[in-house]
């Protein structure tokens, strides 16, 4: 935690890149088993390096997952389970991620796309709600921002509820981001990448810095 900050970076691939988040302070190592994105970690690759792995809170990343996927990503014990979705996708089937996971680890990450909102009958399956900037054809990790107003619109609306502000996040704009937002809880991947799926070290250290000013009186 920085400063009364909590930070996640996702999108992790190696060992060498775990160890670097957890040199700046990352509370939370993000593993994304999206086979489409970019940052995708095989489940074996994964599990290779896991024993091995910085001892911070681990949170697998996926997109709609299919009953057999999940079970296989929940068999190797990550602490936090993120999963994205479409506004379509049925409550009953919300319902069965959050039993599969257990009490308390189900993250959801919801794809709201402009003038949409984010349905009441959500809100009971989780704890924890992810922001990430919307795109038509893409789950999350553009890269761009997103529309921080809605962001704490919705963490004044439902302050029981834990909000992770992610999108576009980078050392250049995290201290106006939190300023906006209020966010207590932060999200970072692209922002602090030399290419996809690879971090870098200078860019983490940059971000953490930058973070740690941010929230620091006046």
């Amino acid at each position: 935690m920085i400063n009364g900050i909590r930070l996640k970076v996702c999108g992790l691939t190696s060992l060498v890149d775990a160890e670097a988040a957890d040199a700046v302070g990352a509370d939370y190592l993000g593993f994304i088993f999206y086979p489409k994105s970019p940052r995708h970690a095989p489940l074996t690759q994964y599990e290779a390096m896991r024993e091995r792995l910085p001892p911070r809170k681990k949170v697998a990343v996926t997109v709609e997952p299919t009953k057999a996927d999940l079970r296989d990503i929940v068999a190797l014990g990550f602490d936090y389970y993120q999963i994205h979705f479409g506004l379509n996708v049925e409550t009953a089937a919300i319902a069965a991620w959050a039993d599969a996971v257990g009490p308390g680890r189900l993250w959801l990450a919801p794809r709201v796309p402009p003038g949409k909102v984010i349905d009441d009958t959500v809100l009971p399956y989780a704890d924890t709600f992810l922001l990430d900037t919307f795109h038509p054809d893409k789950p999350g990790g553009t890269g761009k921002t997103g529309d921080w107003e809605e962001f704490r619109r919705y963490r004044t609306a439902h302050p029981g509820k834990r909000w992770i502000l992610s999108g576009g996040l980078n050392p250049e704009n995290i201290a106006r981001a939190v300023k906006a937002t209020g966010a207590t809880f932060i999200d970072v991947n692209s922002g602090v990448e030399q290419s996809p799926g690879i971090k870098s070290p200078a860019k983490l250290k940059a971000f953490a810095m930058a973070l740690n000013l941010a929230t620091k009186p006046a």
